[in-house]
């Protein structure tokens, strides 16, 4: 059941007591907007599709990564606990004060658009990111969205990152030969020599076949 309740400071208090759910409770400025919030997180309940979204709302990005790098990063590659240890920098920078609840797919949508325009340095010249780092950026975001659902038990009724479009994978790498390389590769020393062939010592060779004939 749901009891809607007046605080002390004017605002109104939903509460709601069901059997096999935890009690849930919310806060609002009008009564209106209590008594909706309980009947539609009753309906949730009722067709199990309820999902407590408190701590979602209460968890920023900016605690969820530090969270993140202290329990799931250190069980990675230590090239990969460092590549992660930056990215996490430029999400927290731009979306740290974000609830993971207030975060949408729209404002990840901004910060994908924003990171291959490029930050601004300390001259205010715009660095463009490249598509790899920007969906690396992504992939630890949408992971971090996983592990908050699974293990650390915030309510999110689904990843936002998997709802946006994510910059194409970038042209590979085209190394060039330093005149050091070249010289060390042309010369006669590192030139290819015909193959040997090595017999097996071991392996029988096959033997002649004898005839006899009969002397009687």
């Amino acid at each position: 059941m749901a009891t809607i309740v007046k605080t002390p400071s004017g605002t109104w208090k939903a509460l709601i007591r069901k059997t096999g759910w935890p009690a849930t409770a919310k806060t609002f400025r009008t009564k209106r907007d209590a008594e909706d919030w309980a009947r539609r997180t009753k309906d949730e309940m009722v067709r199990g599709m309820y999902i407590q979204r408190a701590p979602a709302e209460r968890m920023t990005l900016e605690t969820a990564l530090k969270r993140y790098l202290q329990e799931v990063t250190p069980t990675k590659r230590a090239s990969t606990q460092i590549g992660e240890h930056k990215k996490t920098q430029a999400l927290t920078k731009h979306l740290g004060k974000y609830s993971l609840a207030g975060l949408g797919a729209d404002i990840v949508a901004q910060y994908r658009d924003m990171r291959l325009a490029g930050d601004e340095d300390e001259v205010g010249k715009r660095v463009p990111r490249s598509n790899n780092t920007v969906r690396l950026e992504l992939a630890l975001l949408g992971h971090l969205f996983t592990i908050a659902s699974k293990e650390w038990g915030i309510g999110l009724p689904f990843n936002l990152v998997s709802n946006i479009r994510r910059p194409a994978p970038g042209a590979g790498r085209n190394r060039r030969l330093t005149p050091a390389a070249h010289t060390m590769t042309a010369s006669p020393s590192n030139r290819s020599r015909p193959a040997l062939r090595i017999l097996n010592p071991w392996k029988s060779s096959p033997k002649p076949c004898l005839s006899y004939r009969s002397t009687t």
